[in-house]
């Protein structure tokens, strides 16, 4: 289904004779059950007043469910997920400091595997900043900058909504919806710890207050949690994978004595194990305080507001950083071994060493987030509004606090016999080493001012019943800017790589949304919205659904949709970052017109290539598909089922053969001298003919699809003698998962199996079940996680070809002491479960998707007052 096919009959209702069914509308005639209808609003449509029973893909999860399922954050319970555990969601377990990580403290969210940049993360139904780090090349929301402590509940939306809330809705919505309207004063406060011997505890302590008069309410929510790190070395983790050391004197390696009690490895080398320093769980201090106000005006209009401050500090790790310098003959740090190996040929000659710094990189971090918002609500007649305006920003600050050095400083104290690189460099003081040492701080901001308003009501009367509209517009302005130390963005930092990003834009939408009533079991939803960007242009996606009550109990669903996302500000603005590329030049190859007389004879050449963000850039575009239904098999059982499709395309990535197959064309220039570039993508070749420099970038050049099944279903069981049992499963089975990196390339199959230099897991079966019981005073449950079996990954080795599934259980036990006391024990993998092995992984497990925390308990104590 195109999108033109989508918008003309959207567009048709759009222009009818508004005005005309405004006044209808308003008319006192309406029916006493239409005045009945609560004014609610739910995730996926912004309509309000109408039973969207059924009529959209929505999962709803209280504070007190994600807490039972034994998640102590955000990210946990995202990751866990069906629908989101796979490619593209990520938490700070397993992340490392230095170039190969997500962004130090941060933690975002994909549904369907399609791309942090690809779901859309709103509070209280509204868009918020994104880090100013980006994750690689995808934008991304830190869902740890949303305390859980101020969460009333988590709507997910598994279904395309573009039209209804713009760019990156490709693939859902994740709406948190805080708390607000309180009444009283709770305080609670957690432990917890895994019960190894290891110490990775977590004290978690939070306040919340409601203050209401006659006409207003005051809620306020105060969250302090602190958590210690646990690493690789605290568990029996299989390394899969270990790097090596050498020293290379007269042209031939040797081991050095330290290592394996001086018996060399792997070709005269010295094993090094890097990967047994990175950490599990990283070390966090976070703080955050949350106000949500209302003041009733009179009986028909309301003032709100809300605010958030949140504060996280913490760290990264990584191991050692590789470097590898030459020693002058004459230094006086070369070892006596050394020496006399070099002397055997009766001269001295310089000495290279391929080594390890002594400590582990340790990255700092600093992420504060402000959001403030205060608006309007209120009613005419029959008719709602709501208008508001809101402020974010994001200031994020990463240093480099251990373990990272000055590549040119190191250079200079080998030359001058003052830094000593054999034994790992651990016979150099501390002083020595500080001195080398550089902070290399990277600084980010992100900024987001918004203005938006809506009005929604009844059109006019069809035979089935009323015709209700909303209509709305928005207005925001986006900033965002990524600076890290110019001694990191020109490669000057062992083991660091950084590039700039500064970019700002401003954008407007104007969207309609009608629920059409055909029969009185048969009902649509249209939509339409347009959005506007001072970047790149504009994109218009329309969506169509359809609900059928087969019965009171039978609700089947249908619906299309299309998409889009607009390319990051990171993406069009980004900085250079330099790395070494590679052409091909056989005979026969589509570059062999850039080689020159040294490709012809060498068959390859290694080039410099330079890459910068594209302003150029075009929007991603989808095409989403949904049909389900909901059936309520009897009062207390209700199953949903639901397929899904997404086709996605022009995804925006960094690809150098575009570049290359437009100088081979002509389309792009080919010069003597990078000046000649005149800041245009190219190539620059030597006056032999061989390429030697590119500037290339971000185009749109990807594509993907993929589709598959969600079941969920829910069973209260109600006894006299046993109290209530609530049973519940939701699963996602993804039938395909394809992506083409390129236009020209062949479709990948990534379904299945770990994938990638980052090993990402995409499971065809995910799945979460359990039991909740209520019995007076106490509650309990428990609850199974299963991540179904994958193939090994791209590096796989001795023989391991599969990764077994994963079956966890999360528990909890309540008691209400009195009736303002509660004591909650909550366990997570109850049985202590080891994560599945993974040969291709270096740490030995699929760190996307399992991990390595072991059983985890935590106690919470909470008095209300």
């Amino acid at each position: 289904m195109s999108k033109w096919s989508l918008i003309v009959p959207v567009a048709g209702l759009c222009l009818s004779p508004i005005a005309a069914a405004m006044q209808q509308a308003q008319d006192a005639q309406q029916t006493e059950q239409q005045q009945d209808v609560e004014t609610i609003q739910v995730t996926g449509s912004r309509l309000k007043g109408v039973d969207m029973e059924g009529a959209n893909p929505v999962q709803v999860f209280s504070q007190e469910d994600i807490v039972d399922r034994g998640h102590l954050t955000i990210g946990s319970f995202l990751r866990d997920l069906p629908q989101a555990a796979t490619a593209g969601t990520f938490t700070t377990n397993g992340n490392v400091g230095g170039a190969d990580g997500a962004p130090a403290g941060s933690a975002g969210v994909s549904l369907r595997g399609l791309g942090s940049s690809s779901t859309l993360v709103l509070v209280n139904g509204r868009r918020v900043n994104v880090s100013s780090f980006a994750n690689g090349s995808d934008s991304f929301v830190n869902v740890n900058n949303i305390p859980m402590a101020a969460i009333e509940r988590v709507d997910v939306l598994t279904d395309g909504a573009s039209s209804v809330y713009g760019s990156d809705a490709i693939a859902g919505v994740i709406n948190f919806i805080l708390r607000d309207d309180y009444e009283g004063h709770e305080l609670s406060l957690m432990y917890g710890d895994d019960t190894a011997s290891s110490d990775a505890s977590r004290v978690n302590a939070t306040y919340v207050g409601g203050f209401s008069t006659k006409n207003s309410n005051t809620t306020v929510i105060l969250d302090v949690v602190k958590q210690n790190a646990l690493f690789n070395s605290d568990r029996p983790i299989d390394v899969t994978y270990e790097s090596n050391t050498f020293v290379e004197i007269d042209g031939t390696e040797y081991a050095e004595p330290y290592c394996n009690d001086g018996t060399a490895v792997a070709g005269e080398r010295c094993d090094y194990d890097y990967v047994i320093q990175r950490a599990i769980q990283p070390d966090y201090d976070n703080m955050g305080a949350t106000l949500s106000h209302i003041y009733r005006i009179d009986d028909t209009t309301e003032f709100f507001a809300e605010a958030m401050y949140q504060q996280n500090e913490g760290h990264a790790y990584d191991s050692g950083a590789a470097f590898s310098v030459t020693v002058p003959a004459d230094s006086p740090v070369i070892p006596d071994w050394a020496k006399q190996i070099d002397q055997q040929d009766g001269s001295e000659d310089p000495i290279y060493v391929d080594s390890r710094f002594p400590d582990r990189r340790t990255q700092s971090y600093t992420d504060e987030s402000i959001r403030v918002l205060a608006g309007l609500r209120g009613e005419f007649d029959y008719w709602q509004w709501e208008t508001a305006l809101a402020y974010g920003k994001t200031e994020n600050e990463i240093l480099h606090t251990g373990g990272f050095y000055s590549v040119a400083a190191v250079d200079a104290a080998t030359a001058a016999g003052e830094f000593n690189p054999f034994n790992l460099g651990r016979d150099n003081s501390e002083a020595v080493l500080a001195s080398l040492r550089t902070l290399a701080p990277r600084r980010g901001e992100s900024e987001l001012t918004s203005f938006d308003f809506n009005l929604s009501g009844d059109l006019f009367q069809l035979p089935a019943g009323y015709v209700k509209s909303v209509f709305g517009g928005e207005y925001r302005t986006e900033e965002i800017w990524d600076n890290p130390a110019d001694i990191a963005a020109n490669n000057g930092v062992f083991a660091l790589g950084a590039s700039q990003a500064a970019a700002d834009r401003d954008q407007y939408a104007v969207y309609g949304e009608f629920h059409v009533p055909l029969t009185d079991t048969i009902d649509t939803i249209w939509a339409l919205r347009y959005d506007h960007y001072s970047d790149f242009g504009g994109d218009t996606n329309p969506k169509v659904s359809i609900r059928w009550r087969a019965t009171d109990d039978l609700v089947l669903r249908a619906s299309a949709s299309t998409g889009f996302r607009a390319p990051s500000l990171n993406q069009l603005g980004a900085g250079t970052s330099l790395s070494a590329a590679y052409v091909d030049c056989e005979a026969g190859s589509p570059y062999a017109s850039l080689c020159g007389d040294n490709g012809a004879a060498l068959g390859e050449l290694e080039l410099d290539q330079e890459t910068i963000g594209n302003p150029n850039l075009k929007a991603e575009n989808s095409t989403a598909y949904n049909t389900g239904v909901s059936w309520n098999i009897t009062e207390n059982w209700q199953v949903t089922a639901d397929y899904w499709r997404y086709d996605h395309e022009d995804i925006v990535d960094i690809d150098a053969n575009t570049t290359l197959d437009a100088c081979v064309a002509g389309n792009a220039p080919v010069v003597n001298t990078i000046a000649e570039l005149n800041g245009e993508f190219g190539c620059v070749v030597d006056g032999d003919g061989d390429i030697f420099y590119m500037r290339t970038g971000y185009f749109n050049v990807g594509e993907q699809t993929t589709d598959g099944l969600d079941i969920n279903t829910n069973y209260d069981l109600d006894t006299d003698a046993y109290g209530q049992f609530k049973l519940f499963a939701t699963a996602t089975k993804t039938f395909s998962y394809e992506r083409k990196a390129t236009e020209d390339a062949e479709p990948e199959d990534l379904l299945g199996r770990l994938s990638g230099a980052a090993e990402i897991a995409r499971p065809d079966f995910v799945a979460d079940f359990g039991v909740q019981w209520y019995q007076g005073a106490i509650d309990a449950s428990l609850i199974g996680h299963y991540v179904s079996s994958m193939g090994d990954g791209d590096f796989q080795w001795g023989g391991n070809t599969e990764v077994d599934s994963w079956l966890t259980w999360n528990a909890s036990f309540g008691y209400q002491i009195m009736d303002n006391h509660k004591l909650l024990l909550t366990v997570s993998n109850l049985l202590d479960e080891e994560p599945p092995y993974a040969s291709s992984p270096t740490n030995g497990y699929a760190s996307s998707i399992h991990d390595w925390m072991g059983r985890e308990v935590g106690l919470r104590y909470t008095v209300n007052f």
